[in-house]
């Protein structure tokens, strides 16, 4: 009994707080996102083309300032720990260890800017970077660590929901390329396929 009337308060507040969307120029946003990042078949690796790591996890802070009540502009930042990869090698076996992030800048597009439930359109230019670990359990001596920058692009879409007139939850599929340097860390290319949640602060 004590749990349905905790559920019927917490219903009754959300519903008295509850504010549509309505999108004004000057509205801004802040987020934080959680998700995993599956990494998706880059160009080169080591001259054969095969995944970039392993699915791990993701969480990142956007930022976005309202142009218009379809249009937005931002800042997102995002980092990913794609976990660890075992290989064998001449050397014997060796776990390598892979992680990127990418710092954005993104334009948004609200499809339902009135509405307390708002799909959008996302566009993410910038730059990123990969660092990859080795580790050989018999030859140490060999172990390394390189890293590689380079441009990064971000095309995603998802859906916010507002809470109440400042609390927002939302989800956001993105794919996430960065482009790297076969001669620093045996990759051309690494690309992920995110899934994101998140909860966001509107001001």
């Amino acid at each position: 009994m004590k749990l349905l009337t905790t559920a019927l308060v917490i219903g009754l507040f959300l519903v008295s707080t509850h504010a549509n969307a309505q999108v004004t120029p000057g509205a801004q946003q802040a987020t934080i996102t959680l998700g995993l990042a599956n990494p998706v078949s880059n160009d080169s690796v080591d001259d054969q083309t095969e995944t970039f790591g392993e699915l791990g996890p993701a969480f990142g802070f956007t930022y976005l300032y309202q142009l218009q009540r379809y249009v937005s502009i931002g800042g997102d930042f995002n980092y990913k720990y794609l976990r660890t990869k075992d290989a064998t090698t001449g050397h014997g076996p060796v776990e390598i260890k892979s992680s990127a992030w990418t710092l954005l800048a993104i334009a948004r597009g609200d499809l339902l800017p009135d509405n307390n439930l708002r799909p959008y359109g996302l566009l993410g230019l910038g730059v990123g970077g990969v660092r990859r670990s080795t580790e050989y359990s018999t030859h140490p001596s060999l172990d390394s660590t390189r890293t590689s920058n380079g441009p990064a692009l971000a095309l995603g879409g998802g859906v916010d929901y507002d809470i109440n007139a400042t609390w927002l939850a939302g989800a956001e599929l993105r794919y996430n390329y960065i482009h790297t340097s076969d001669n620093e860390i045996g990759a051309d290319s690494v690309s992920t396929l995110d899934f994101l949640v998140k909860l966001g602060y509107k001001f």
